[in-house]
């Protein structure tokens, strides 16, 4: 069962994949087509070039 209480990210939401190295910071593109997973799917544009899938749990997101 999905965790309720977190939010899904918007589309063009900043994140990094690694807390250690800010240069793999990377903006939402998509999240999977069936995001009520217990741990959906995003598609992120990657700063240094490229996109590619990750588990949301995986990611850290920009307090806004």
């Amino acid at each position: 069962m999905p965790d309720t209480t977190t939010p899904l990210p918007a589309t063009g939401s900043r994140c990094w994949r690694d807390l250690i190295s800010p240069e793999t910071g990377a903006t939402v593109l998509n999240l999977a087509a069936d995001s009520r997973d217990a741990d959906p799917m995003v598609e992120l544009a990657y700063d240094e070039g490229g996109s590619g899938w990750w588990p949301l749990s995986t990611l850290v997101f920009e307090q806004s």
